[in-house]
């Protein structure tokens, strides 16, 4: 194989690895944005369970109270009932007993209602509670992992872009530029595997001709469909 030609593959992968390593350098601050929203939002919807409870606990404290007044005011009734002097007003003040006694199981009823609610939560936010901390411990994991990653890419891109430089020096300047304006018109790519008489890029057939050129000469040859230099595995 051409040794310029050689360099360039070399030279491709590293810039495809640089570009691979620079975006996910690029993403870091994006996905821990992203683990510390969902961090977040764990956190919250377990703050409004917790809420709701405490506020199930209070309704029920002021219904308890409201039963405590209804009672006293039963005691009350019953006291003055003794001390009535007509029919009607008796009659009246029954009604009222009665009145009052209804409130009261009414209010016990709601009681009652707010003890099971408040149970099966308290019970379901143990267990949300436990998973919410395991699932927290998780994800501050990841975001651990992920600030960490980012000093290892930029010595790695480094490391490359290094090397690329190395390989750079080693190519004949009219074909480095010429690789340059290929890779600046294709996304990067300026290179594009022959394998099967297929360009790997394009997928368009090679013509047998220069395929067989390509598996038998040094020379610098370029896809008729999609301009990439071809090149051809020397292990292939």
């Amino acid at each position: 194989m051409n040794p310029d030609l050689r360099n360039l593959i070399v030279l491709q992968d590293l810039e495809l690895g640089i570009a691979g390593l620079q975006k996910q350098y690029s993403e870091i601050p994006q996905i821990i944005q992203s683990k510390e929203n969902e961090l977040a939002r764990l956190r919250s919807e377990h703050d409004r369970k917790v809420e709701q409870s405490r506020e199930l606990a209070n309704q029920r404290r002021a219904l308890e109270g409201s039963v405590e007044l209804l009672r006293s005011k039963l005691a009350r009734l019953k006291d003055q009932l003794m001390a009535v002097k007509t029919n009607k007003e008796y009659t009246a003040m029954l009604h009222e007993i009665q009145a009052a006694e209804d409130h009261i199981r009414s209010e016990e009823d709601r009681i009652l209602d707010i003890m099971e609610k408040t149970e099966d939560m308290d019970t379901g936010l143990g267990r949300a509670e436990q998973e919410m901390l395991r699932t927290s411990a998780g994800i501050e994991e990841e975001i651990r992992k992920t600030k960490e990653s980012a000093p290892l890419l930029e010595a790695e891109i480094a490391r490359l872009s290094a090397e690329k430089v190395s390989v750079e020096s080693n190519i004949e300047a009219d074909l480095l530029a010429r690789y340059r304006r290929i890779a600046e018109a294709l996304r990067g790519v300026a290179l594009a595997e022959a394998k099967d008489e297929l360009c790997s890029a394009c997928h368009v057939r090679i013509r047998p001709q220069m395929y067989a050129e390509l598996l038998r000469t040094d020379a610098i040859l370029v896809c008729d469909s999609c301009s990439r230099i071809l090149f051809h595995r020397e292990n292939s």
